[in-house]
């Protein structure tokens, strides 16, 4: 590998003694011998980058259904123009097989004429049939990508394919496949894949430089889809798509860096840096040892595995020889996805509130908690192309409580989707759905949190009057080190159903009893449901949930069933069966007022060492009004606090006045950190009297305005009394 890097440098500099940039007024010709070696060399890499061996079994399970007379196959829908799992598709896969096969060594298909034939055979059916899928994704990206794939690795046979043939199937996708420079984010980068594909075999340097120019055009912070000026992903309007078109542009861009390592064509270093900071503090963030949070992966939730991304270890490894600044960063990463080592290896703590995306994650060594809320700034979790048809709950301050990241893994055809983690929500059926399945904003103004960096305050507003909803609730989440204090009052709700708070709904752990204290006795939860008055805690899966407030809590433990095909209608309709914990209130039809309260503790083994915490807990819940909610944090002397209006907290000596509602967390030194949830951009006046300040006032004049796209973000002031 060594030896080819040093060719492709000695080549390059030779090239560029006579190209001083990529657009030359005088290109080198076609078929100069440095033009040559140059598309030679990314070639080569590409072949690199998708080298399979296919099983001759499975050669021979696709040429059984292969029609002599005119190169199709007989089981595959031409006609199809279905949205996803496009049938025609899978004519391009068996001849893409068919190349591999042919042209790899050692594969007992290689170079074999009579399989040549029929790659030969079947491009030509390909292009005459010309089919065509009513979801441009399959047009435009997969079927270019594969073609010019093929075309490439078919380059190094025996035999050539026909020149007229490559020719003009390279003619129909430069037509047909679409001009990356018309789109944004992954679908722009997976558009120039095939444009560089294409420019590679065709020796078009003009094709090559504008392709590369729309991978890397990508990496900047924009207001549009893409990366987000607070380090979240947009995709599809202003939908969070940290996972799904998140990954599909880090697949494309790491791949496309790889190929162009070392050479003139390097990733440059501005926006290495910009995707190193997307990959290690949020994309792999949301990564519990091999598991993705579920609520970052849009419409993809409904598909099965989804939350596996153990594949995305060879982003991580593309970036450890990229970004060499934080080589061992990417090796912990690997090594937590190839499950070598546990999810909490090599963790640090960290808590960031994404202001952008209405965000919240807060990452612990020893568990994981993140927050989804959304906003008439940003869209709910779409349902588009027959996918995540249950999805409307998904974005109404759902939260994942992971330890070892696999505790929602393939759950979600047989979840209650009424009672997602985290939600407030009616018991409709059948579960609603928002009027737009694309791009539909939320309806609540105040979304958004504060952050130090470490510790942080999220308050959601909800009120959703879309489809027969009518519910509102004021809930917030505190972050701590060992526990989130999770908060919700003024719940009401017009709707035909009973209202329930989840607090969790996830995979039973089979070898562990779900504890349950009431009064003064702990029971293990037999399976099926139990109701409690004011249990004092309830202990599943090495978690806490304690009850501070009491309310009627309904447990339960049950095999669940389901299908795919309920929530995917591309999914199988085969029957799922699994076992499920869920923990929540009962609100009752029709609350008015109601609240909740529930401190979430990770890390709990025991019955005893519940108790132990619950007898020493150091976080106080100090207020659940619908004016304010404030949680303090004794050990940490940290005050969280969540005022929806303008108002005064007093407690003892300490005494804070907002003119605006906010989000403040308050340390007892007179540091505080401060946010805008309503991103009104009007400055908040903020007074401030502690304990230790002999009764002496600070008074801050808090900056907002025209804070523009950082609207939302913290600011930091400190008292000096």
């Amino acid at each position: 590998m060594k030896n080819r890097i040093l060719t492709f440098a000695i080549l390059l500099l030779a090239w560029l003694a006579t190209n001083s940039q990529l657009r030359a007024q005088q290109p080198a010709p076609a078929n100069s011998s440095q033009g040559d070696n140059e598309y030679q060399l990314l070639m080569k890499k590409i072949r690199q980058d998708f080298a399979i061996n296919p099983p001759a079994k499975e050669i021979e399970e696709a040429l059984k259904t292969y029609n002599e007379a005119d190169g199709s196959f007989t089981d595959v829908d031409y006609a199809s123009i279905q949205r996803t799992n496009w049938p025609p598709l899978l004519h391009i896969e068996r001849l893409y097989d068919f190349a591999f096969a042919y042209t790899t060594p050692g594969n007992s298909y290689y170079g074999n004429e009579a399989l040549f034939d029929k790659i030969v055979k079947g491009l030509e059916y390909w292009y005459e049939r010309n089919p065509w899928c009513h979801n441009w994704w399959y047009n435009q990206i997969a079927e270019p990508q594969r073609l010019g794939i093929m075309l490439i690795q078919l380059r190094t046979g025996k035999k050539q394919i026909p020149a007229e043939l490559e020719t003009k199937t390279l003619d129909r996708v430069r037509k047909d496949g679409g001009h990356p420079a018309k789109w944004t984010g992954a679908n722009r980068t997976d558009i120039a894949l095939h444009w560089i594909y294409r420019a590679c075999l065709t020796q078009n340097e003009e094709d090559l430089a504008l392709a590369l120019d729309n991978v890397y055009n990508p990496i900047v912070y924009t207001t549009k889809e893409g990366f987000q000026h607070d380090n979240s992903y947009f995709q599809h309007g202003r939908q969070l798509y940290i996972g799904g078109y998140g990954d599909e542009i880090l697949k494309g861009i790491t791949q496309v860096a790889m190929y162009t390592r070392g050479t003139r064509f390097a990733i440059p270093q501005e926006k290495l840096a910009l995707l190193s900071k997307f990959m290690r503090e949020t994309y792999y963030a949301t990564i519990r040892g091999r598991h993705m949070l579920f609520d970052v992966l849009g419409r993809g939730v409904s598909r099965p595995k989804i939350t596996d991304k153990s594949h995305t270890a060879l982003f991580a490894r593309r970036m450890a020889q990229l970004d060499t600044a934080h080589t061992d960063e990417y090796k912990a990463i690997i090594v937590r996805l190839e499950g070598k080592e546990n999810a909490d290896y090599a963790l640090s703590p960290k808590h960031t509130h994404y202001y952008r995306a209405d965000y919240t994650l807060h990452v612990r060594p020893h568990y994981t908690f993140d927050v989804r809320m959304v906003s008439t700034r940003t869209a709910r979790c779409e349902y588009g192309n027959g996918e995540n048809l249950k999805t409307y709950f998904m974005s109404d301050g759902c939260t994942n409580i992971t330890t070892t990241g696999d505790e929602y893994f393939n759950i979600f055809p047989v979840w209650n989707w009424t009672r997602i983690p985290g939600t407030t929500a009616p018991q409709l059926s059948p579960i609603p759905m928002a009027p737009n399945d694309w791009q539909m904003p939320g309806t609540s103004t105040f979304a958004g949190g504060v952050s130090d960096s470490l510790y942080g305050v999220s308050a959601y507003a909800y009120s959703d009057t879309l489809t027969g909803v009518h519910t509102a609730a004021r809930k917030a989440w505190f972050f701590f080190d060992n526990e989130v204090v999770c908060l919700g009052t003024d719940i009401r709700s017009t709707a035909s159903a009973e209202v329930n708070t989840t607090v969790n709904q996830c995979l039973t752990a089979q070898d562990k009893p779900v504890l349950v204290r009431s009064g003064k006795i702990v029971t293990p939860q037999k399976a099926s449901a139990a109701h409690y008055r004011s249990p004092q805690w309830v202990l599943h899966n090495d978690v806490a949930y304690l009850f501070p407030d009491g309310g009627q809590i309904s447990v339960s433990k049950q095999t669940q069933s389901g299908t795919w095909y309920d929530i995917n209608h591309t999914a199988p309709k085969d029957s799922v069966h699994q076992d499920v914990f869920t923990l929540n209130f009962d609100h009752g039809m029709q609350p008015s007022g109601a609240t909740y309260a529930y401190i979430v503790v990770p890390g709990k083994h025991t019955a005893d060492e519940v108790e132990e915490y619950r007898k020493h807990c150091p976080v106080s819940i100090v207020s659940n009004t619908p004016e304010m909610q404030v949680v303090r944090n004794k050990e940490l002397k940290l005050w969280g606090m969540v005022f929806y209006t303008a108002g005064t907290f007093k407690h003892k000596e300490l005494q804070i006045t907002v003119d605006h509602p906010c989000t403040l967390l308050v340390k007892e030194d007179g540091s505080f950190h401060i946010a805008d949830p309503g991103q009104t951009q009007e400055d908040i006046q903020v007074s401030l009297r502690l304990p230790a300040s002999s009764k002496k006032t600070a008074t801050f004049r808090c900056s907002f305005k025209e804070s523009g796209i950082r609207a939302g973000a913290t600011k930091a002031y400190r008292a000096k009394f």
